[in-house]
């Protein structure tokens, strides 16, 4: 079943229509039985008067010696005047020269003249004779007809009406339940207040309600989750701190195990990394989107990306890179903290995966209400089939290690995503115009820049 007011409609359209059509028959025929009636009682008066007519038409009419008398009729009509022996003194012009039926006097039926004919024969009064009255069943049926369809038609044409009925009382009584899905819809992924059952009719409340009630576990189950990693980031991190400082110890006591002691600092480090990619998340969880939004502000993404390029200087000289930016003082609209991050990460996959002496562009572009951000590199790129994927929380392409040997926690992506949908713009991978490499093309609300007296309170997205 695809639709409730489909089904509805149909059904009750089926029932009613059924029940019309029953309803009409059993009253065409009755209606029949009475006009059969009414049409008997209307032949016999006419049987009446063509009786007191006949001693007129006699004094014109032939004598019976000399042959039958013909009478014009109307239509459908006919008669016959016989003697006591039921010889054919008179008749109508369509009616045969002898009689055609055997039967007791009264209502009965014959053929003739390629009809079906509705007879009455019946005993002249006063007098010695027989006359019959005979009437084409077919006109009889039109009369009934003409009097019975008139009746019954209005009831066949209500059946569309009746349909355009059902379908509006239906939608209006449904749409409460449109409401109730408007309300979900127009919803975001962290708002999961309870719906109100209010002014919903008594059928649904019982659905609210259980949907408010999973709405209450969804709300403590993702509570839970946020807890326990923003927890265990920051119990983490002390740990860390404290492991860094024993590694730094053993590095000065021990320099015949630098080797080793560099493998144990980067995986300190990288420790040290996923710990803060797990606070950053735990930032910008859906259910924090309201207080986030709150802090939305214009962003120089110029400023921006010049800072973060300075701050990993001396990655880029290790490597060799070829790394700048190139656009206009754009600016952005949303959460300082939250496009740092966006734009930390994309550089960050971005170093990491070029090869030595490699390139790299950063540039923005205004196109009307919003602002492009284009990242593209000459590294090894991400294979088309994959590039939904690498959102996914840990997962990285390749598996643990990249083919480039550079390895990560696979959060980085992750974040970007939660940030694009905090602000709720959009992100493309596709291949580098060169051929070699990928571009990352993010698009986020523009703003204006902000006046001079403003400007103070924005360095700290700088």
């Amino acid at each position: 079943m695809k639709s409730i007011r489909v089904f509805l409609t149909v059904t009750l359209l089926a029932i009613v229509t059924l029940v019309n059509f029953a309803a009409a028959l059993r009253g065409y025929q009755a209606s029949m039985v009475e006009a059969e009636a009414l049409l008997n009682q209307r032949m016999t008066q006419q049987f009446e008067l063509l009786d007191l007519s006949l001693p007129t038409l006699a004094e014109w009419a032939e004598r019976p010696s000399r042959g039958t008398t013909r009478i014009e009729r109307s239509v459908g009509l006919e008669f016959q005047w016989m003697d006591a022996e039921r010889q054919v003194l008179m008749r109508s012009q369509g009616a045969p020269a002898e009689h055609v039926i055997e039967h007791d006097p009264g209502f009965g039926k014959a053929n003739f003249g390629g009809y079906r004919w509705h007879v009455l024969l019946a005993e002249r009064r006063g007098e010695q004779g027989w006359m019959l009255l005979a009437e084409r069943d077919d006109e009889r049926y039109r009369v009934a007809e003409s009097v019975i369809v008139p009746a019954v038609l209005p009831m066949v044409l209500a059946v569309p009406v009746l349909a355009l009925v059902i379908w509006s009382l239906l939608g209006f009584g449904l749409r409460p339940i449109r409401r109730l899905a408007g309300d979900l819809e127009q919803r975001e992924a962290s708002d999961l207040r309870p719906l109100s059952a209010q002014a919903l009719p008594a059928e649904l409340q019982r659905l609210a309600q259980s949907a408010n009630s999973l709405l209450r576990r969804l709300e403590a189950a993702f509570e839970r989750e946020k807890r326990f990693a923003a927890d265990a980031a920051h119990e983490l991190r002390s740990p860390i701190a404290a492991l860094r400082i024993q590694v730094e110890n053993l590095a000065l006591r021990a320099p015949e195990h630098s080797a080793a002691v560099d493998k144990l600092h980067q995986g300190i480090e990288r420790m040290q990394h996923l710990v803060d990619q797990i606070l950053i998340l735990s930032r910008l969880a859906p259910d924090q989107v309201g207080g986030v939004r709150c802090r939305f502000r214009p962003v120089n993404v110029a400023a921006l990306a010049r800072q973060l390029i300075a701050e990993q200087s001396e990655l880029l000289a290790d490597k060799a890179l070829d790394i700048a930016y190139e656009g206009g003082e754009d600016w952005a609209l949303g959460d300082p903290e939250g496009l740092a991050a966006l734009l930390r990460n994309l550089l960050d996959n971005a170093m990491k995966y070029t090869p030595c002496e490699g390139r790299i562009r950063v540039s923005s572009e205004r196109r009307e209400d919003l602002l492009c951000l284009r990242v593209i590199d000459n590294g090894p790129g991400i294979p088309a089939e994959q590039r939904e994927r690498v959102f996914d929380r840990f997962y990285r392409v390749g598996g643990d290690r990249h083919l480039s040997g550079v390895s990560g926690c696979g959060l980085g992506l992750s974040i970007v995503r939660q940030v694009i949908d905090l602000h709720q713009g959009s992100i493309e991978f596709c291949d580098a115009p060169e051929g070699q490499g990928l571009q990352v093309v993010v698009c986020l609300p523009a703003a204006g820049a902000p006046s001079k007296g403003q400007e103070g309170g924005r360095h700290e997205a700088q």
